[in-house]
């Protein structure tokens, strides 16, 4: 705990451009903490900044990196939020996951720097189904913590939709956030709008050829979507195979825009003004 209190890294100051309308984007899931940018994560932050993405949250994953995540925020406070909790993923095997928890409670409490959400954190059963007991008990606990301390969440759910809800429901109204990374059915997606308070976070999958995600973002409501890259993951068309930035959200956005049948700018307004009412 104390090597995270101490963590310092200088500010960096990086100017926003002036873009038609006033408008930016928001990347509402980034990892960009994460050691693929240690060599040009300034440079990498500034390509945001001139794409038109001036906010980035970056959600936690676990105590491995609480200190490289509280040193880039710290070092690009005008661009950079942070989030924190604990990856399901981590929960995984790891015998002291409640340790992990309870260092999330002390950073929540001692303020290293001002969280925006609590994640991320959730249920994940496509590489194992033997920590399931274990993954929701540490989802309770910090659904917990986002009402303690009036913050959204941020969740990820992989292959656990049917096991999620029944955590979630009886905290209806209690809490809100976003579904990242959100690759369900429009059932799901129903679902979700009957919690209340949760957006749709859509990233780079929505470019891929033959992505059933398309054709369930039909029927989602713009107002519902929030834009985001999961950096350095899921990179979108056409830059696969390379890794992923936030400067690639425009490209989401454009994909967003073809399959609503509405101009980029549109989506940029409407998915900027819900990250807004969720994050900032």
């Amino acid at each position: 705990m104390e090597s995270l209190r101490q963590t310092h890294q200088t500010r960096t100051e990086i100017t926003s451009p002036t873009l038609s309308g006033g408008g930016y984007y928001v990347d509402t899931h980034a990892h960009l903490f994460d050691a693929d940018f240690d060599t040009d994560r300034t440079q990498t932050i500034e390509r945001a900044v001139a794409a038109g993405v001036r906010r980035i949250v970056l959600p936690a994953v676990d105590s491995r990196s609480h200190g490289a995540l509280i040193n880039t925020v710290r070092q690009f406070p005008e661009v950079c939020r942070a989030a924190i909790g604990m990856h399901p993923t981590s929960v995984n095997e790891n015998t002291r996951w409640r340790d992990e928890l309870q260092l999330v409670r002390e950073l929540l409490r001692d303020r290293p720097v001002d969280w925006c959400a609590i994640g991320e954190v959730g249920l994940d059963l496509h590489w194992s189904t033997s920590s399931l007991t274990e993954q929701c008990q540490a989802l309770v606990i910090q659904m917990q913590l986002a009402i303690e301390y009036d913050l959204p969440l941020i969740l990820h759910v992989r292959d656990a939709w049917n096991e999620i809800f029944p955590l979630l429901e009886p905290l209806r109204g209690q809490i809100r956030g976003v579904f990242h990374s959100f690759q369900g059915t429009l059932k799901d997606y129903r679902h979700i709008k009957e919690l209340g308070g949760f957006a749709i976070g859509i990233g780079g999958f929505i470019t891929y050829k033959n992505s059933s995600t398309a054709k369930v973002l039909e029927g989602i409501d713009l107002e519902d979507i929030v834009l985001e890259t999961d950096s350095p993951y899921l990179t979108p068309v056409p830059y696969r195979g390379t890794r992923n930035e936030s400067a690639h959200i425009p490209v989401i956005a454009a994909r967003v825009a073809e399959i609503k049948g509405v101009p980029v700018e549109t989506v940029m307004n409407v998915t900027t003004a819900r990250a807004q009412h969720l994050f900032f």
